[in-house]
């Protein structure tokens, strides 16, 4: 067969593209408005994200950044090492005050087992039971002692903790999480250093553990950032480049994951565990994601568990050392949440360290206030959460409130004798004491520690699962659901985004939806609003057509039937005063707290008493 060369000259050529061409194609499709206002957003960390990113926009050091090296951030493997698959954990980590009783425990089994030991992180806990059982020198103390008693019985367990996933959890951004953890770290390095424990064993028996979220990108960044940090401050307390290495765990985070619709956790424990590879963390914990809705179910737990295994072997992440590396975004992103998250950590340093820092309350407040912000974004829609707060399935049965977490045991009848001596923990060990007694004892005649103000984990989904489950409780009560009637007034064009935003609004708090008909004349349909049964009408229509449509609309209705909830959908302008007047109780528009604003059209509709 012969084959013959195309000539050269008939090949098309192309004309290179230039940074510069392409934002003028973008900006031609924007109508001339500049990129700027259009198509950078900003994160809650404060962070502007580009469209596009390049090479002249990632960190001058990118380049020299190299795998195994400090500042790590490609990871601690060299190139050429074998192989070493993230731990694949399948239950979440709960840190303790005191590392001393689960490593007695861990002791006195046959085999010294080293996974029985539970990191202690006396911060974390003094934040998340708002008190400590002993004072803050006794846990640091323990601290110490827990690192050499672990040495003299050779016992490969990590007993010092920075639990980082509760600042997740209760509403932290990114940096914020990134410098508690490493306040906390330097925290810890003082003690030990204090109390001789050397750099190399402050490293080999540390790690941190950060709850990773949906947000995929800004995840993984979080994670390589950690270990930037992290190298830094062991440098700075004259950790050698081996010593400077931390062991990074993820967990999924809860915040993100509902009730309803349980099966949508399913995609985000997905991303969250994607997040946690790119992002190269040691060990990972997938929740199952029906936990919150009667389970964790065996199908809940072995698709959890198939996760690490399609990540590792079907996408062969296993085999790849820093798969996000090279990512103009993700450079970016890492270089700018280690340098805002270093500027806080300077911060709570200036203070006088994270333990003074907490004591005063400071990093509660700002969380307090990160986690506000948060919730507004998911309380106006602007973070969705999908089968929720959008297109939420009216089919699905109710579903309990979950219990919490710390919900108290059983209550003890017996105080147990002090215990004053580690061997004398071990010992109680040996004989099969359990480790809440163990716990209790230790404690016992001793000076308890610190109160504070704790912090409050919660998730986004919590207050419509609230809401959502009231009108689902109305319907058990009565047989149906409450009735919201559309008034669409016009042609479908003059009335049809307002309708469809109005059902995707009232559906999230279990409403009926009846809108199948629209209208010609306000009269018309107030008189159909008033003929459906419905507890709520809302007149959907323009801002042109509502100062004639909307005061007779409201003012029929409320004159046939007072009880009625009338509300208008879009936003009254400086016709507020004059819409109320005419009877309208609501407005709801893309800025309206909807859950909040649910909960009150509830009441007025006789869904919550």
């Amino acid at each position: 067969m012969t084959t013959s060369a195309q000539p050269e000259e008939s090949i098309p050529s192309y004309k290179s593209a230039t940074y510069a061409d392409w934002r003028s194609a973008v900006e031609l499709e924007l109508k001339g408005v500049p990129i700027e206002k259009k198509l950078v957003t900003r994160t809650p960390e404060g962070i502007d994200v580009l469209p596009l990113y390049r090479r002249e926009d990632a960190p001058a050091t990118c380049a020299a950044n190299a795998p195994g090296q400090p500042p790590f951030v490609r990871g601690t493997r060299l190139p050429g090492e074998p192989k070493v698959r993230w731990e694949a954990r399948t239950e979440a980590t709960i840190y303790e005050f005191s590392p001393l009783p689960s490593l007695a425990m861990a002791i006195a089994a046959a085999k010294h087992d080293a996974t029985a030991v539970i990191p202690a992180d006396p911060l974390g806990w003094l934040l998340s039971h708002g008190s400590l059982p002993l004072s803050l020198p006794a846990c640091f103390d323990d601290l110490a002692e827990g690192i050499r008693e672990a040495d003299t019985a050779g016992l490969p367990a990590r007993t010092v903790g920075i639990g980082a996933q509760i600042w997740h959890e209760s509403g932290a951004n990114s940096v914020q999480e990134l410098a508690f953890a490493m306040a906390t770290g330097a925290e810890y390095w003082r003690q030990l250093l204090d109390r001789g424990i050397s750099p190399a064993q402050v490293a080999a028996r540390t790690q941190i553990e950060f709850a990773v979220g949906v947000d995929l990108f800004m995840e993984a960044a979080k994670l390589r950032a950690a270990r930037v940090l992290w190298s830094k401050l062991a440098h700075a307390f004259g950790a050698d480049a081996e010593a400077q290495k931390v062991f990074v765990a993820a967990r999924s985070a809860t915040w993100d994951k509902t009730v309803y619709d349980p099966h949508v956790n399913l995609l985000r424990i997905t991303t969250q565990a994607l997040s946690a590879v790119l992002g190269g963390a040691d060990a990972i914990t997938l929740q199952p994601f029906d936990e919150l809705a009667g389970g964790p179910t065996e199908l809940g737990e072995r698709m959890s568990r198939n996760l690490h295994d399609i990540l590792a072997e079907e996408f062969c992440f296993e085999h790849q050392i820093d798969p996000a590396g090279g990512s103009w975004y993700v450079e970016v992103l890492t270089d700018q949440l280690a340098r805002r998250a270093w500027g806080l950590f300077q911060e709570i340093e200036k203070q006088g360290g994270m333990a003074k820092a907490v004591l005063a309350g400071y990093p509660q407040q700002l969380v307090a206030k990160a986690a506000a912000e948060k919730q507004a974004l998911a309380d106006t829609r602007r973070r969705p959460i999908l089968g929720t707060t959008v297109q939420p399935n009216l089919r699905e049965e109710s579903q309990p409130e979950p219990k919490s977490d710390l919900a108290a045991g059983s209550k003890r009848k017996s105080v147990p004798k002090p215990i004053k001596s580690f061997s004398a923990l071990v010992a109680a060990a040996v004989k099969r004491t359990t480790l809440p007694t163990l716990r209790i004892a230790w404690t016992q005649k001793r000076d308890s520690g610190p109160t504070v103000a704790a912090l409050k984990p919660s998730r986004g989904a919590e207050g419509f699962e609230a809401v959502r489950r009231a009108g689902d409780d109305f319907r058990t009560r009565t047989g149906k659901r409450a009735k919201v009637f559309l008034a669409k007034i016009g042609p479908a064009k003059q009335h049809k985004a307002r309708a469809d935003f109005a059902s995707g609004f009232f559906a999230v708090g279990g409403f009926e939806i009846d809108g199948k008909k629209s209208f010609t004349t306000a009269e018309e349909a107030a008189e159909a609003a008033l003929a459906s049964g419905a507890a709520v009408a809302v007149l959907c229509s323009t801002d042109e057509t509502y100062p004639e449509l909307a005061p007779v609309f409201a003012r029929r209705i409320k004159t046939a039937k007072p009880g009625l909830a009338v509300v208008l959908a879009g936003q009254p302008g400086e016709r507020e005063a004059e819409f109320r007047a005419a009877g309208f109780d609501d407005f709801i528009h893309i800025r309206t707290n909807l859950r909040t604003t649910l909960s009150q059209l509830q009441r007025l509709a006789g869904v919550l008493s």
